[in-house]
């Protein structure tokens, strides 16, 4: 019993270094294979849709050596898996507050060149009413005295009497259409105001939104979008499918055991932040750490182990 035992930790003993050579030691040497794991439909990707984003990922490692570095198979042990949480949640819910302020913008500049019609036609129509009144009130009061100079004198004449029942009837004429003026600019006047207070009502809806995000989110802050421990490389979070890309060939890297690099562009600097999702590359430092873990001095190798285990145990 006691040699069986041994022997059994012999073997599981001999199996896990083969197994810990083979892929840890020499990462270049044997392509990973690898299958998918757990996988959300939230995220409006199909499934074959993410296997070849993987693939479009792994291939700038690959063409950067050479040589293939990672395997697809159905049945691999090693899964790429894809979780929605609520960090996927706030991106999307920041992707549909950016698109709000798009649109708030286009209502806003809509509104704007509005407005700024009906108040240059507001103010013109305005100063015509103006000019009519001006025009109006002196003719009234120039009737007026006409009238009220005849009084004194005890009436009008025939002749003149007919012209001022006829000045009468033309002052009651211009006070109409100077009424319809006043209507007028009157309605403009609203108009001017309804477009005001919609450009603040625009305003207001996109704010009201901002607050709702940060009431739920908090303020805007930085999280992992992925990740690679042992076995697994699990993706919470993109913006859309460069961005998933990035993340991928990010995590791969990781997989091959390469650490973060010091270059912010570079792929495995530790933030994504000024790497161009849509042209993956490698930098210098990327190739660099690359060359590092394909090294299959002794020395390399024992140091490739080291840096194995940290990643794994992160």
């Amino acid at each position: 019993m006691r040699k069986s035992l041994v022997w059994l930790i012999i073997i599981f003993l001999s199996g896990s270094l083969v197994f810990a050579w083979n892929r840890f030691l020499l990462p270049c040497e044997v392509p990973l294979r690898y299958s998918i794991g757990s996988f959300d439909g939230r995220f409006g990707i199909t499934e074959e849709a993410f296997r070849q984003e993987i693939v479009t990922a792994e291939q700038v490692w690959e063409q950067a050596l050479g040589k293939e570095l990672f395997v697809y198979e159905s049945d691999a042990p090693f899964k790429v898996s894809l979780i929605f949480d609520e960090r996927q949640l706030q991106t999307l819910a920041g992707q549909e507050l950016e698109q709000s302020l798009g649109e708030t913008k286009i209502k806003q500049g809509a509104l704007t060149e509005k407005n700024a019609a009906s108040v240059e036609l507001y103010q013109k129509t305005l100063k015509e009413y103006e000019a009519l009144l001006a025009a109006f009130q002196k003719r009234l009061a120039e009737y007026n005295a006409e009238v009220a100079y005849w009084n004194t004198k005890g009436g009008a004449p025939a002749e003149e009497y007919e012209q001022l029942q006829s000045e009468s009837m033309t002052i009651k004429k211009l006070e109409k259409n100077l009424e319809t003026k006043r209507r007028v600019v009157n309605t403009l006047a609203d108009t001017v105001n309804r477009f005001s207070k919609e450009q603040v009502r625009v305003v207001d809806q996109y704010n009201t939104k901002v607050e709702d995000y940060v009431r739920r989110y908090g303020e805007p802050q930085d999280f992992d979008q992925g990740e690679y421990v042992s076995t697994m490389i699990t993706i919470y979070q993109f913006d859309d499918r460069a961005h998933l890309r990035l993340v991928l060939a990010h995590e791969l890297g990781h997989a091959l055991g390469i650490g973060h690099v010091d270059d912010p562009s570079a792929m495995m600097y530790y933030k994504m932040e000024q790497q161009d999702p849509d042209r993956l590359r490698l930098t210098a430092d990327d190739r660099a750490a690359l060359a590092g873990v394909c090294d299959v001095s002794p020395r390399n190798i024992f140091r490739n182990l080291s840096v194995w285990y940290a990643l794994a145990m992160r």
